[in-house]
């Protein structure tokens, strides 16, 4: 057999077992013509793409505020093309890196959508929405002093959805500005559902101000899953934790509450034990009366102290009265801060027996001018 016979065989085969499998193989590609003698070649022109630093070259924030403009402004039913504009204007300012013009076209398409709002508009927003241009809203909102401001912001970060709930929980990881702080956990809170996904992983995190931030946000929550994670914090090694997870659980409540707490109640960590005895009273667990009593006995931290005598006061226990009447009189040789005092004598009257009646009548007239303003006041007296 020729060489040329054992090609055409080797080739038949192979088609075969294509066929057999349906996978043919293509046929060869047609050879490009061959001009004629004296024939000129014709070349035709391929059409350029654009790189991105092409098309941030043609970024233009007006060119985005017009197409915004005239998507909002079009009848619902002819906003295809319009949507089109804003998103090729959109990708060459995203090119360029044009964060604030992204940033302030999403607001304007979220504020522009109405009540209830325009699922376009929000679609459209969605779209101009990087990580970069999440960060910069967050940051607006974080900046921002003003508060019919700061509702509209936070509106725009609800609308916006879960990009916005993980740029403010970064913010809200990176600052050190308290009122940017409390904005920031009111935002999250105020995203509800669609920021669960992003707190679950910060209860997860490694730093400790990271998993106390998102038990601020799940003690304003509250449902079940929330009160989960609060729980699954009780134990952390870290002390903050632990007290942010108690002042979440009293919010919450639950019918769990009241036994975890009473179990904290003896943390080797003042200010968990202060966190614990806060939480007890708010909780009215009225089975922590004697660890409080017992704990009031043996405290020396003044703020632990004012603390368990608030958590008595709010169980109204009588029995407790006794050992009240040692902090708000104190003794011939030491008599306890005033803010301790006051706080005792503020437990008394929320108690109300004859004994504590007496005992505050007594204190109208304490040398300690603090105290004596504070009595007065709870008795009505001028």
């Amino acid at each position: 057999m020729s060489a040329s016979e054992d090609k055409k065989e080797l080739s038949g085969l192979a088609r075969s077992i294509g066929a057999l499998f349906g996978d043919a193989l293509p046929p060869p590609p047609s050879p490009a013509p061959t001009p004629a003698p004296g024939e000129d070649v014709v070349w035709e022109p391929v059409a350029e793409v654009p790189t991105p630093a092409h098309r941030a070259e043609k970024a233009d924030p007006q060119a985005l505020r017009d197409a915004v403009t005239a998507f909002l402004q079009a009848d619902p039913l002819a906003r295809e093309g319009k949507g089109r504009a804003v998103r090729d204007a959109a990708l060459a300012l995203r090119e360029a890196n044009a964060l604030d013009v992204l940033a302030d076209s999403a607001e304007r398409l979220v504020l522009g959508a109405g009540d209830p709002p325009d699922e376009a508009c929000i679609a459209m927003a969605q779209s101009l929405v990087s990580p970069g241009v999440a960060s910069r809203i967050a940051a607006y909102l974080g900046n921002e002093r003003d508060e019919d401001r700061r509702k509209e912001l936070v509106r725009v970060c609800q609308l916006l959805g879960q990009d916005m709930a993980l740029a403010i929980s970064d913010a809200l990881s990176a600052t050190q500005d308290r009122f940017a702080r409390h904005t920031f956990l009111d935002a999250m809170v105020a995203m509800g559902p669609q920021a669960m996904p992003i707190i679950e992983k910060m209860v997860e995190d490694n730093r400790w101000f990271v998993v106390r931030n998102a038990l601020a946000v799940l003690g304003d929550l509250g449902g079940e899953r929330p009160v989960e994670l609060i729980i699954s914090t009780l134990a952390h090694t870290d002390a903050r934790v632990r007290r942010e997870a108690l002042l979440a659980l009293a919010k919450v409540g639950g019918e769990d509450a009241g036994m975890l707490v009473y179990g904290m109640i003896e943390d080797p960590d003042p200010d968990v034990r202060l966190a614990a005895a806060m939480a007890a009273g708010e909780l009215k667990v009225e089975r922590a009366l004697r660890p409080l009593l017992a704990l009031l006995e043996q405290e020396n931290d003044p703020d632990v102290v004012a603390g368990v005598l608030r958590a008595l006061g709010q169980l109204g226990d009588p029995g407790a009265v006794n050992a009240i009447e040692k902090r708000a009189v104190g003794s011939f040789f030491s008599r306890p801060p005033a803010d301790v005092r006051i706080a005792a004598y503020r437990a008394l009257h929320n108690i109300g027996t004859p004994h504590a009646k007496s005992l505050l009548m007594h204190a109208a007239d304490d040398k300690d001018p603090a105290v004596k303003g504070a009595v007065r006041q709870l008795l009505g007296m001028r």
